[in-house]
């Protein structure tokens, strides 16, 4: 069905610049009006061979028929780009290269067809030539720049080319605001070689310009914060986690045993830090309850045991189930067998979960494999997640 809706409405686009062409070329005195010509001829030529299901010699013919001037290059456009999503891309190119090298185009239609032959060279890994064309459509400050520079971004992006991406990042993110979520991202990647060697002042630089353009990306404060914690820095580490608190509470459990090292170096209250956690987070994580749990184990058992209960009825929790398995009972060997099935159960499952496209994962991963949005991914309330922020995955 979508096959032959593609097949109509590639054929109606095409009679429609047919139409035009020949309208122009007989306004211009270029083609007479009589019916038989040449070009009538290879229209129904093209007619036939579409009703014997034979689209690509309809799709040749049809080309061949069109007239390019101004009034069919968007045709012409449109015909390349459907090569494209076809998966032709060797044809789509052609098409664009064609267009390219006619005289007659105006400033915008030339622009378009150079953005959509530098898309076409994407598609097929030919980086460098889509490069040239798209720095050519950014100096010369043409009104699809913005659209060129989002090309552009991304193949430096897919080349690992972080300082080349901030550079055109920065002017994109000019003309489009939403671009900061990127560029902050750009900038914690960058810092990622500084961190392995430690070069704690050349990272911290790196991360603060992260959060001067996105105050709220919360990469750049774990990567803060475990910088702190690798520099000896308790108290910078603790108002790095405080900080985190207030944009992205759900990350805590990230950041767990950073929290209890700044409590040991004196520099961090664990019971109340969990307690604004518990507060501000719409749905407390798990690993923060069992965290608060430990704390009030120490003074009191059965306080931490209706800690627990008390959020186990309010958001159940095999995870919370679990430990509530882990107190003392009567019926040890029919608790164990309990705790076995719900521990196989906890393990089996994802920790992230990407609020865009809904992609689930065991690691966290900053761009999303699936739809590859930057900070897509959000940890899943009801999974105990691991505690390092250098150990997720770059991207």
């Amino acid at each position: 069905m979508q096959h032959l809706l593609f097949l109509g409405l590639f054929l109606l686009a095409l009679m429609i610049g047919w139409y035009l062409g020949r309208r122009e070329a007989i306004k211009v005195g270029v083609m007479l009006q009589p019916h038989g010509s040449a070009v009538d001829k290879q229209y129904f030529i093209g007619l036939n061979y579409l009703l014997n299901e034979q689209p690509d010699e309809a799709i040749e013919t049809f080309i061949r028929a069109l007239e390019v001037n101004p009034e069919t290059v968007e045709t012409h456009i449109a015909i390349g780009k459907l090569f494209c999503q076809r998966g032709d891309v060797e044809r789509a190119i052609k098409v664009h290269q064609n267009l390219l090298a006619r005289p007659n185009l105006t400033r915008q239609q030339a622009d378009s067809v150079q953005l959509e032959l530098a898309r076409d060279y994407l598609v097929v890994g030919l980086d460098q030539r889509a490069e040239r064309l798209l720095q050519e459509l950014i100096t010369a400050r043409s009104p699809l720049r913005a659209a060129a520079m989002t090309e552009l971004v991304k193949v430096h992006e897919r080349g690992h080319d972080w300082a080349e991406a901030i550079t055109v990042g920065q002017l994109l993110v000019r003309e489009q605001p939403d671009f900061a979520i990127p560029l902050a991202h750009y900038h914690c990647e960058q810092a990622r070689v500084p961190l392995q060697r430690a070069e704690w002042p050349l990272a911290r630089r790196l991360l603060l310009q992260a959060l001067k353009i996105d105050r709220q990306c919360i990469r750049a404060i774990l990567l803060l914060a475990e910088l702190e914690h690798q520099a000896e820095r308790p108290v910078e580490c603790a108002k790095w986690l405080q900080r985190l608190v207030a944009e992205g509470a759900d990350f805590v459990p990230q950041v767990l045993s950073l929290a209890y090292w700044c409590k040991d170096n004196g520099s961090l209250d664990l019971m109340s830090y969990l307690d604004r956690v518990l507060a501000v987070a719409p749905q407390p994580p798990v690993a923060v309850v069992l965290a608060k749990a430990r704390e009030l184990r120490r003074q009191d058992e059965n306080a931490a045991l209706h800690f627990v209960q008390s959020f186990a009825r309010r958001q159940p929790s095999l995870v919370l189930l679990r430990y509530l398995m882990t107190l003392p009972v009567v019926d040890s060997e029919a608790r164990e067998l309990e705790h076995q099935v719900v521990a196989d159960l906890v393990e089996s499952g994802h920790a992230y979960r990407c609020h865009s496209c809904g992609f689930a994962a065991r690691e966290l991963h900053w761009q999303c494999p699936t739809c590859h949005q930057w900070s897509g991914l959000r940890p899943m309330p009801d999974k105990h997640l691991p505690d390092t922020a250098l150990s997720s995955q770059g991207n």
